[in-house]
């Protein structure tokens, strides 16, 4: 007997193909089939042919909530006399009889549980017509029926898919609509990779082993279940599984963070990195070891232990000084600083007066812009996080968050680089500063676009109910009054 389910890959698909054809879980490749003509192992090229396809429809594969897969599970019982090509067969059976023959897929039989099961990944696109695949209500149904029908062809038995799953108990059902099971096991699931780790690149593979893909969006960790595609932010779990948190998790340490854009990287080689201290005039720099170093684009971010002096050198690589963890802030900013109180500290208004003007502005718009967080992170904790403007929302305070934390880094460089006298470097920074100010402020006015209309939707909602409050409480007329 078999039991279907399915879910959908919005994310990552390139992830989601390397996680269900895995050689340790697939008998190194020889339970995995493919119709795309790409190499069973070649994950990569499996998912671009997905995507190519799905470019023929109307907008893309990067339109807002695209399905880039289908993820179909076939689980059988340890109670039928099967073997693992046979379930794999059967398999390749099942997903050329619902698609058809005119979708693309792959399909892997994973053999590492105590039960055989198929993961089949299913390109939405059809390759006639362009058209995508609709899975509605009864979907699921019409699946259940094609793979019922291959068990009883080949002799295994079928089961009622109403019992497929015992019923859960009410503290079971409670704690999922609360989505408390979902989140405690992604927090045991990052406790068992920080133990297992010691530096973040090796958490990320750990993470990866366990099926969770991590990203880091601006300040924040994105952990992405690579086999359903869903994502969840560190900020949903708590403040023990933010990056810093993570990181002494790692270094078993009390951490301090310095932000800075890689612009004042001066040198980079041998495990480490050296970087330039802000207006120091270039006779100070900080060597890192790569270990500490969490990147996000151009800007990078470098957690040191708390109770370790750091050992400053010259431009020649001679011992200067050493100094505590925390007076790094004297160069760098602190987290959380307000920006136009740096540039103001770190420029003489003198000296470059237009550039002073020109710094203070975008400091103080980078401001608004953190500040404006607030206000956003309490709107999501507010409406129905489940819904699409709600999604949307979500995804535009990351950008948001990511493009002030970027924005944050290359002010402090232009500083430097002011300090300096060097207009080259600052030309060249600000150019980038004015792209990702655009970019920034883009994404903030649609995030302030969807609260209005979300408020007026609100609104509506509140003026309907009041109405029907005084239409029911308004007496109705009597019957013949007036004769």
């Amino acid at each position: 007997m078999a039991y279907v389910k399915v879910g959908q890959i919005k994310v990552t698909l390139d992830k989601a193909v390397a996680y269900i054809t895995n050689p340790g879980k697939t008998m190194d490749y020889r339970l995995v089939s493919t119709n795309t003509g790409n190499e069973v192992n070649d994950s990569k090229g499996i998912a671009d042919t997905f995507i190519r396809n799905i470019e023929h429809t109307k907008g893309g594969a990067k339109r807002n909530g695209a399905v880039l897969a289908h993820h179909i599970i076939q689980s059988f019982s340890p109670d039928d006399e099967l073997t693992p090509e046979e379930a794999h067969s059967l398999g390749v059976r099942f997903v050329r009889e619902l698609t058809g023959g005119c979708h693309d897929y792959v399909i892997a039989t994973h053999v590492d549980k105590g039960h055989l099961h198929n993961h089949i990944l299913v390109c939405p696109t059809n390759n006639l017509t362009h058209r995508n695949m609709r899975v509605q209500r009864n979907t699921l149904a019409y699946w259940r029926g094609i793979s019922d029908q291959l068990c009883r062809e080949n002799g295994l038995n079928v089961i009622d898919q109403r019992r497929a799953r015992p019923a859960p108990q009410l503290n079971e059902l409670y704690l999922t609509a609360k989505g408390v099971s979902r989140k405690d096991n992604l927090r045991a699931i990052i406790d068992q990779a920080c133990a297992k780790a010691k530096t973040f690149d090796r958490f990320i593979e750990k993470m990866n082993d366990y099926g969770i893909e991590v990203t880091v969006r601006g300040r924040h960790l994105a952990f992405t279940e690579i086999e359903t595609g869903r994502k969840t932010r560190d900020d949903k779990l708590g403040v023990n599984y933010n990056e810093l948190s993570i990181m002494s998790k790692l270094d078993r340490h009390t951490l301090n963070v310095v932000s800075f854009n890689q612009a004042m990287i001066a040198e980079r080689g041998g495990g480490k990195i050296k970087v330039w201290l802000p207006n120091t005039q270039r006779q100070l720099l900080l060597t890192i070891p790569v270990d500490r170093l969490v990147r996000d684009g151009k800007t990078w971010r470098a957690y040191l232990p708390d109770d370790a002096r750091q050992v400053l050198t010259d431009p020649n690589g001679a011992y200067a000084k050493t100094v505590p963890c925390d007076d790094l802030y004297q160069w760098f900013s602190r987290p959380g600083i307000r920006i136009a109180d740096y540039v103001q500290r770190h420029i003489d208004p003198t000296a470059h007066r237009n550039l002073h003007g020109r710094l203070k502005e975008e400091a103080i718009a980078c401001d608004r812009l953190a500040e404006s967080l607030d206000e956003l992170h309490a709107l999501g904790q507010v409406l129905d996080a489940g819904t699409t403007r709600m999604d949307m929302i979500d995804d535009l305070t990351v950008k948001v968050e990511q493009g002030a934390a970027r924005m944050q880094s290359l002010i402090v460089a232009i500083a430097d680089a002011t300090g300096r006298n060097d207009i080259v470097a600052v030309n060249q920074l600000e150019t980038q500063l004015d792209e990702e100010r655009a970019a920034t402020d883009r994404n903030a006015r649609d995030v302030l676009a969807l609260q209005r209309i979300l408020e007026r939707d609100q609104q509506k909602n509140a003026d309907k109910q009041q109405r029907q409050r005084q239409e029911n409480v308004r007496p109705k007329p009597r019957k013949n009054a007036g004769r």
